[in-house]
């Protein structure tokens, strides 16, 4: 199937790439983990780093470790396909109903309501050094050959897959519990061997397996790292700054770093855009002639227990939404939790992150230091007992919540938490991503409104206006 597309198309990129755009220059072809290193490295305000990097596939690598020092990165050791620790991990979203490349997080939001009971058949199909490093015993795995992920052996060792629209079932749970367990094990001990191989007290990650929030969340307590960042757009939607990067600072040799502070670089929509679509749809709406009144009134709303359909400044970069394209709602009581995930028209257990100020995080999380930098929702850190109560609707079932830290960087969407605080005494809100099930997160105002009315949220943020209902 791919090889007609690769005697097509692929093969014929540069020229593609220069007859589009008319562009006569060079074209740099960069590696697929060396633009995850570089993403991850270059965009840190790291001057050194242990680098990992770790996926389903690259070209062939898989897994590589990597050591950032000034502008250059250093390639240490890689594991090469078929061994692959995201390919392994997309096996059992698979065999769970779930789509590949898509809804690995959702066997990281079921495995906590389970016990990982299947870790001892689940090590039967790899074979795990202390160093980290692994091998997949292939007979049990499929996706080299054909289009199904795992082999009749797997079925033989597992069961029956669950269909996708099957009740799941406790034994999905501990499925998912098991498989989130033995991942992490893996990833700890390559993690561990790689401080060995480099002795920083930093680290940075990439690749689609560093979006488990979950297993990030615990590298403080199980690594010696002292500090940790993971890019936003870790996985391959990330991979087009990487490469801008590496080439950047690693074939044009600039020195100058550009450490991102956030990612909202996407498109933005001016008040006449705005006012132009809401009247063309014919929705209510009044607009704010000030900033504060406009606060002031949504966090009143959301006080009120409202849902709010959030759309400010230039859209967020990658896969989280980070206050730009967001749903928001009060993170107490547990109920809204459900509230939410009917509007989304999504499972009842899938768990909703906690946008809270970077100055209070302590506070409210065991995070590994006062006002710790987590902007990007990828990490899960375990709520203090005594916030347990007023965020309900956040904390998971096995006691975190995936967080994102918001600080002045944040601007609109800072200033409402603040206000939020001010009103409530709590300093953080439920924040998801503005999109219902099947759909990308909102772009222009006009799916905004369109999601809006299909929904029950009571009010849209649009620029400076408020849409309302009726």
């Amino acid at each position: 199937k791919s090889t007609p597309q690769w005697l097509g198309e692929k093969i014929k990129i540069q020229h593609i790439i220069k007859s589009k755009l008319k562009y006569n220059g060079k074209v740099f072809f960069v590696p697929h983990h060396l633009s995850h290193a570089s993403a991850a490295y270059f965009s840190s305000d790291f001057g050194e780093s242990a680098i990992l990097t770790t996926d389903a596939t690259g070209e062939y690598q898989t897994t590589a470790l990597w050591q950032g020092k000034n502008n250059n990165i250093t390639l240490l050791k890689s594991i090469d396909f078929p061994h692959s620790l995201g390919l392994f991990y997309s096996t059992f979203t698979a065999f769970l109903g779930f789509r590949v490349n898509e809804d690995e997080y959702k066997v990281m939001g079921l495995a906590a309501y389970g016990k990982p009971r299947f870790i001892e058949k689940i090590s039967q199909t790899i074979d795990i050094k202390d160093d980290g490093s692994f091998k997949l015993d292939m007979s049990y795995f499929a996706f080299r050959e054909n289009d199904r992920m795992w082999s009749k052996q797997f079925e033989q060792l597992f069961g029956k897959p669950r269909k996708p629209n099957e009740q799941i079932t406790q034994k999905h749970k501990d499925l998912a519990a098991s498989i989130q367990t033995v991942t992490e094990d893996i990833y700890f001990k390559i993690l561990n061997h790689l401080y060995n191989l480099t002795k920083s007290q930093n680290l940075c990650v990439g690749g689609g397996v560093g979006l488990n929030a979950l297993a990030n969340g615990k590298i403080y307590n199980r690594v010696p790292f002292k500090k940790v960042f993971v890019f936003g757009a870790a996985g391959d939607s990330g991979g087009a700054i990487g490469a801008g990067l590496f080439t950047y600072h690693g074939i044009l040799q600039k020195q100058k770093r550009h450490s991102m502070k956030n990612l909202s670089i996407g498109s933005s929509y001016t008040n006449d855009e705005i006012e132009g679509v809401l009247k063309k749809n014919n929705v209510r709406y009044k607009k704010f002639a000030s900033e504060e009144k406009l606060l002031d009134t949504i966090v009143s709303k959301l006080d009120e227990y409202k849902i709010i359909g959030w759309f400010q400044g230039r859209m967020e970069f990658g896969p989280r939404t980070l206050g730009s394209r967001s749903i928001l709602a009060k993170p107490n009581p547990q109920s809204m939790k459900d509230r939410v995930n009917t509007i989304k028209i999504r499972e009842q257990f899938r768990p909703f992150a906690g946008s809270i100020l970077q100055e209070n995080v302590h506070e409210y999380f065991d995070v590994p230091e006062k006002n710790h930098f987590s902007p990007y929702m990828t990490f899960c850190f375990p709520v203090k007992k005594e916030k347990l109560q007023q965020l309900s609707a956040i904390v998971h079932a096995d006691g975190t919540c995936r967080i994102q830290t918001v600080n002045g960087d944040n601007d609109r969407y800072y200033k409402l938490i603040q206000k939020f605080r001010e009103k409530t005494g709590i300093a953080c809100i439920l924040n998801t991503s503005f999109n219902l099930k099947g759909e990308p997160i909102v772009e222009n105002p006009k799916q905004a409104i369109d999601d809006f009315l299909k929904t029950e949220m009571a009010y849209l943020v649009i620029g400076d206006f408020l849409v309302s209902k009726g």
